[in-house]
């Protein structure tokens, strides 16, 4: 893809089903400690009945044993070069945002027509075989509907048409991207940053916005179903704050932050939050407790 002044040039695509082959469901293993979270992933979308391989990006640092590992489970793996384009202590002092820098040579995996990215700590509820009909850099800005002035791409769920130099041309963004950072006062940042920073008229670019229910944060699973209309699929709850049955459906939950449902403590966390909240995160509850059923049933 070409980012010009006036947004971008998408090329045109063949969809015809020949192609299949080359499109893939892809995520990112940059730490091992992620492996629970890849394989729930790849369970939950074969429960989905997809057609579509899946693929895992597994960075260079990674032992090649778990190669191995993944293969047998039927996944396909495709390992992605050392990032050298980021500075080493933006790399290891970054928290856990440090090694998402890798997925940027996703972008450049040109054997692929074109890949749906998932990140390896969300949960696939339902089939999303319609993102590989999405342009390229199709995505969501994550918890819109709850704070309105996010409109930035969130780099959870992305849909990616590779092409050859395309890496380089993200990673040249860091100046930029370090500026915009600076300039909302955060202090961490990483891939989607720079994705952000190559993609800036994005915002203003509606046919690349995605629904919310493709992407919606664990946090805000209840506010969305509860004030905005949305459902869990096979649950056809009512909305409570919303207009009636609920009509749109919740396909991805995003399980955000540095602390993952795999992760010591993380159940009792869970049970802490939902005896503080009550009700106000029973969906949320529930969800969790659907995802660690399928992690206990994915456990090597």
């Amino acid at each position: 893809m070409i980012w010009r002044a006036g947004g971008p040039v998408l090329p045109e695509l063949n969809t015809s089903k020949w192609r299949r082959c080359l499109q893939a469901y892809i995520t990112l293993l940059s730490t091992e400690n992620y492996l629970p979270g890849v394989r729930a992933l790849h369970a939950a979308l074969r429960r989905t009945a997809t057609p579509y391989p899946f693929v895992v990006a597994v960075a260079s640092h990674i032992p090649r044993q778990v190669d191995a590992v993944l293969e047998q489970a039927g996944m396909l793996v495709r390992r992605i070069p050392e990032t050298t384009a980021i500075p080493k202590h933006m790399i290891e002092g970054n928290g856990h945002w440090g090694r998402t820098f890798d997925k940027v040579h996703l972008f450049g995996l040109a054997e692929f027509s074109k890949l749906v990215y998932v990140d390896a700590d969300m949960l696939v509820l339902a089939n999303i075989d319609e993102l590989f009909d999405k342009p390229t850099m199709s995505a969501v800005p994550a918890g819109k509907l709850i704070n309105s002035e996010w409109s930035r791409i969130n780099g959870g769920l992305l849909v990616i048409v590779p092409e050859q130099g395309l890496p380089d041309a993200i990673f040249a963004t860091l100046p930029q991207a370090m500026k915009e950072v600076a300039g909302m006062g955060v202090e961490n940042m990483g891939d989607q940053d720079l994705i952000n920073a190559y993609c800036p008229h994005w915002s203003q670019m509606k046919e690349l916005e995605l629904d919310q229910g493709y992407n919606v944060f664990q946090w805000y699973l209840d506010e969305h179903i509860e004030k905005h209309g949305y459902r869990l699929p096979h649950h056809p709850q009512k909305s409570q704050g919303g207009p009636g049955l609920a009509g749109k459906t919740v396909k991805v939950v995003h399980f955000i932050g540095p602390r993952k449902p795999w992760m010591d403590g993380a159940v009792v966390r869970q049970y802490w939050r939902a005896l503080k909240k009550g009700r106000a995160v029973r969906w949320e509850h529930k969800l969790f407790g659907e995802y660690k059923k399928l992690l206990d049933q994915t456990r090597v």
